[in-house]
């Protein structure tokens, strides 16, 4: 019977789906001893999903300051172990957590998103006391909240987080170096002129990919300045379903020469892999899958906590650069071609998490 593997996320931002979604992928590809079942926060505790999604939401896209005093505040390990000592909030949602492992009765656990850990693996100890529970780290910076005592084996991009991870606490030999899971469609070899002229690109001008989901003031100045750059770009603009930001665009900037305005794509990857440079945020699964691709990266509007750690990391070891303005942003578009270009060498994190399991 094969075993199976609970790979809990929560929509507190979206990369942690993604990467619980890449471990399902390639378990029910390549491992039929393991049964990956990939379920959110809400389907256990509804209420408590809820509240992360919504406080997440709100504090990331209207008040990211405020996000950024949480992240730093719950990174001094006193006050993350406080928090998960915190035994009066944790019980009010204790029995609906017990009732559904109880029903599912897992081989293994896996959190792509830390935020549950606290609130699950105690009680999923309690019941199956020789379940192995593991975090994999989306991000790359090890935040002290990461330290869950219950937890048996943490996942670390790089070595750098888990150097991070032995600082809060964790021992080091619960720490592996796996990388981060992303889908296969992102490390797999493709043919990058086969994919433009599929996606109707048949010059031989930059191609730069344009992501982003929220609708701030800097995104119509910057996509002008992208488009009057000599010698021109193609630019590929993909709202991430933000029917407003869309709309916003389509009526100020219009039909442009080599622009093309999405407003949300399940091809995100194929127009990634015709590009030269991704300009977006940079959250951990999207940086992962720029990695994977070996894309130049140009990063914009990190928020302040886990985006900023990310964006240090990647201008750190050369990987691209962050715009601080939207004239910046043009200029090092422009300049990308001079950027090292380093990647990782397609780590197999989705193998290394589920090796653990089997």
């Amino acid at each position: 019977m094969a075993k199976k593997i609970l790979v809990i996320s929560t929509r507190a931002g979206w990369g942690h789906i993604r990467a619980a979604q890449a471990l399902e992928e390639y378990a029910r590809q390549n491992l039929p001893e393991i049964n990956v079942k990939h379920v959110d926060l809400c389907e256990i505790e509804p209420r408590l999903g809820k509240f992360f999604e919504i406080f997440y939401d709100i504090a990331s896209d209207y008040l990211p300051l405020a996000w950024g005093a949480v992240y730093q505040t719950f990174d001094k390990p006193p006050v993350s172990a406080a928090f998960r000592k915190a035994g009066g909030f944790h019980r009010l949602f204790r029995r609906r957590i017990s009732n559904y492992l109880k029903k599912e009765s897992p081989d293994g656990v896996i959190f792509t998103n830390v935020i549950p850990a606290p609130m699950v693996a105690p009680p999923c100890k309690k019941i199956f006391p020789h379940v192995p529970l593991a975090v994999v780290v989306t991000d790359y910076h090890g935040h002290s909240y990461y330290n869950v005592p219950a937890i048996d084996r943490y996942f670390a991009p790089v070595p750098e987080v888990k150097t991070d991870l032995a600082r809060i606490g964790i021992p080091e030999d619960k720490i592996e170096v796996s990388g981060i899971p992303v889908g296969k469609k992102f490390y797999e070899s493709y043919d990058r002129e086969k994919i433009k002229k599929k996606l109707g690109i048949r010059n031989g001008f930059k191609t730069v990919v344009f992501v982003s989901r929220l609708s701030k003031e800097f995104i119509i100045p910057a996509l002008e300045d992208l488009l009057a750059l000599d010698p021109p770009i193609n630019l590929i603009m993909v709202c991430g379903g933000n029917a407003g930001l869309y709309r916003k665009i389509k009526e100020q900037i219009g039909r442009r020469k080599n622009f093309k305005l999405i407003n949300w794509t399940a091809r995100l990857d194929e127009y990634m892999k015709s590009a030269d440079v991704v300009v977006g945020k940079p959250g951990g699964l999207i940086v992962s899958e720029c990695l994977a691709l070996k894309k130049k990266m140009v990063l914009i509007d990190p928020i302040p906590g886990q985006e900023e750690r990310n964006a240090e990391f990647i201008e750190r070891h050369g990987y691209g650069r962050r715009a601080r303005n939207a004239a910046q942003i043009a200029a090092l578009v422009r300049a990308a071609d001079s950027q090292a270009d380093k990647s990782f060498d397609g780590v197999d994190a989705c193998a290394k998490i589920l090796n653990y399991f089997r």
